[in-house]
């Protein structure tokens, strides 16, 4: 590549909302740790970077930082073909994830969603204006002061309300914490919340932090964990609509969503 053309390139990686913007968002608590700090310095590109140094820079932050390779493999199908089969509502998507200073060497996050309908809206009457206040409401309830917080475990807090779009199945530590987390989101509606739309159940099993062995293919795995118990933190929020290419991003607290309407 001509040193001119490779200037031009790195200058887009430094700037604006590229790669060392997502460094930053990654460490956005460096500046009180001096290791996190030391390490997102030279994650960093630097304006003088040559490309291998630049690349070895990228691929450390995806592999080692985000281990990008050890993503679940989801099983599922392309919005489009989804979209060919079903129209509905759109949907508000809340995404909450385990704290990464919890999760185990070599485990994965443990993630939680949440959502509901908007059944007064459609994709032709919905507007851009309208997602940017469901995400300024979102931005507001989900991460102000700080981002909102809860108690995952084995309890299933139900909560069954079609009319307004709600179908709710929560695993809690508690049904209190169950209950706590479906009037949030109902409260973020502005519909009210009904007592005795709620049930909860209690499985007699429990959860196993260290679940046993089993062979597959040849090789000793442990079994997935059957409803941790962890804390998860929001995430970011998305709305699902029909016909649309893909999601749109509404609310962003990880640094890792492309073109969320509010950086968090």
């Amino acid at each position: 590549m001509p040193a001119r053309d490779w200037a031009q390139l790195r200058k887009v990686l430094r700037n604006g909302d590229s790669f060392n913007r997502e460094v930053y968002e990654w460490f956005r608590d460096a500046d009180s740790n001096d290791t996190r700090k030391a390490l997102r310095d030279d994650l960093l590109i630097g304006a003088k970077d040559s490309i291998p140094i630049a690349q070895i820079k990228i691929r450390a932050f995806r592999e080692i930082i985000q281990k990008t390779h050890l993503k679940p493999t989801i099983i599922g199908q392309p919005k489009s073909s989804y979209d060919a089969d079903v129209k509905y509502h759109p949907q508000i998507v809340l995404y909450f994830l385990q704290d990464k200073q919890s999760v185990p060497k070599g485990k994965t996050a443990k993630d939680a969603r949440i959502s509901f309908r908007l059944m007064h809206e459609t994709s032709e009457t919905l507007t851009e204006a309208e997602l940017k206040n469901w995400a300024n409401k979102i931005r507001t309830e989900f991460t102000q002061p700080s981002l909102y917080r809860w108690h995952k475990g084995k309890i299933i807090g139900l909560y069954l309300d079609k009319p307004n779009g709600f179908d709710f199945q929560v695993y809690a530590y508690s049904d209190e914490i169950a209950k706590t987390v479906i009037r949030k989101v109902i409260e973020l509606t502005t519909k009210t919340y009904v007592n005795d739309k709620f049930r909860f159940t209690t499985p007699e099993r429990n959860t196993d932090p260290t679940p046993p062995q089993v062979r597959v293919l040849g090789e000793l795995v442990p079994e997935p964990q059957w409803r941790p118990n962890v804390f998860v933190t929001f995430d970011h929020a998305y709305a699902n609509v029909w016909n649309d290419k893909s999601k749109r991003v509404l609310v962003d607290a990880s640094g890792l969503q492309v073109n969320p309407i509010f950086h968090v």
